[in-house]
């Protein structure tokens, strides 16, 4: 395909439209995807979710004391709404536009065939309608209400905590059990149904007869591109990982808690984000074996004929002078086959480099950082360090 017929197909914006869209429209909040637009609306959503909660808390004396963890005291809540929100959707720009890239890099590459192109075509416009639907919508503030409310439910009535003080709701109570978290839930779950048409789309489109080469440098049959698309989701993992660290930090500061006590939780939540970040990849990877196999056999056949001609010409014949050996292009050659077999005996088999890996980790372990310092102290750390280095 030609750049203009590539240019005539639908673009797979995962992060324009979907749900929340509309209401975002209604408010004024949502724009052609932009830094400009998603900084209003980052700020609108902070606003909406955190100013509310800091006025009814120092109206009912919540602000800083009559609690366990007073309001401004909550490290979790902060972080929430004043660090994740915020950049959950400022992850917007960066992730669509690093998606929209990478799908499109199967007709810039080759890897979709001409005659396979509509066949792309309807799975990018069946992946667009499946995120503006009506039906993932509701389900998703449906499942933001009932996190909220299995949140809620598991909260103490003993005056623990500044958003339940008593048996009742008071007014700051209300506003966080029926705004300001739901709206938190919902950002999460709208990122993982983002996932989910990306996982669908990926899966419909591995179906197709795809142009792959065994002997592709990137080790992926040509799909190494598609780790790359990972790296953006680092800014989400982050978000997530904040909340979950800051959660922790509260509890050990104030309720006593040890961070051992959550060793549990944090594997749980670095397995759950390599399934919902990484997983869709994996549907390559029954491809990506039959590659290999396939490349090894025929590149094997391939490397018996040339080495059965290699050794009748320059090692059983009596023409091979050293002044013709020195002057052959053939032992290059073999040297580039042993490479070309090494290289597929060495394929990857889910398209993810280490490199990919480990910017997707590392957000997700950066947060962590801040809360060793609840149970060891910098000075410690830095010492222990020191004679590391020493």
């Amino acid at each position: 395909m030609n750049l203009a017929e590539i240019d005539s197909m639908p673009d797979l914006m995962l992060t324009q439209g979907g749900p929340g869209d509309a209401l975002l429209h209604h408010l004024r909040l949502a724009q052609p995807q932009s830094h400009t637009g998603s900084r209003r609306e980052a700020l609108m959503l902070a606003a909406i979710t955190l100013v509310p909660l800091c006025l009814f808390a120092m109206l009912e004396g919540l602000a800083f004391r009559r609690v366990t963890i007073p309001f401004f005291d909550d490290i979790a809540t902060h972080v929430r709404f004043l660090v994740a929100v915020p950049i959950l959707i400022l992850a917007d720009v960066p992730i669509g536009a690093r998606l929209r890239q990478v799908a499109r890099q199967f007709l810039i590459a080759g890897i979709v065939r001409d005659k396979d192109a509509p066949r792309y075509g309807e799975i990018v416009t069946s992946a667009l309608k499946l995120r503006d639907s009506r039906v993932a919508e509701l389900a998703l503030f449906g499942l933001a209400y009932l996190a909220t409310y299995q949140a809620m439910k598991g909260v103490t009535h003993s005056g623990h905590t500044w958003f339940r003080p008593a048996a009742d709701l008071t007014p700051v109570g209300y506003w966080y059990a029926f705004v300001s978290l739901p709206i938190w839930m919902f950002l999460i779950w709208r990122w993982i149904f983002r996932e989910v048409v990306w996982s669908r789309f990926l899966w419909q489109v591995s179906k197709i007869d795809l142009f792959l080469t065994p002997a592709h440098p990137d080790s992926a049959g040509g799909l190494g591109f598609l780790g790359k698309g990972l790296i953006p989701f680092g800014i989400v993992a982050f978000a997530i990982s904040s909340v979950t660290c800051g959660s922790a930090a509260s509890r050990i500061i104030f309720s006593g808690a040890r961070l051992e006590d959550f060793q549990s939780a944090f594997i749980v939540l670095a397995i759950l984000m390599l399934v919902v970040f990484v997983g869709p990849l994996m549907v390559f990877a029954p491809t990506l074996i039959n590659l290999r196999q396939t490349g090894l056999l025929r590149y094997g056949i391939l490397a018996s004929r040339y080495t059965e001609l290699f050794d009748t010409k320059w090692v059983e014949s009596a023409l091979a002078t050293d002044d013709r050996i020195l002057g052959t292009e053939d032992i290059q050659s073999l040297g580039s086959l042993g490479d070309s077999y090494d290289m597929i005996r060495r394929m990857r088999l889910v398209p993810l480099e280490i490199s990919d890996f480990i910017a997707l980790v590392l957000p997700t372990v950066i947060p962590a950082l801040p809360l060793l310092l609840t149970v060891v102290p910098l000075k410690v750390i830095l010492s222990q360090l020191f004679r590391l280095i020493a």
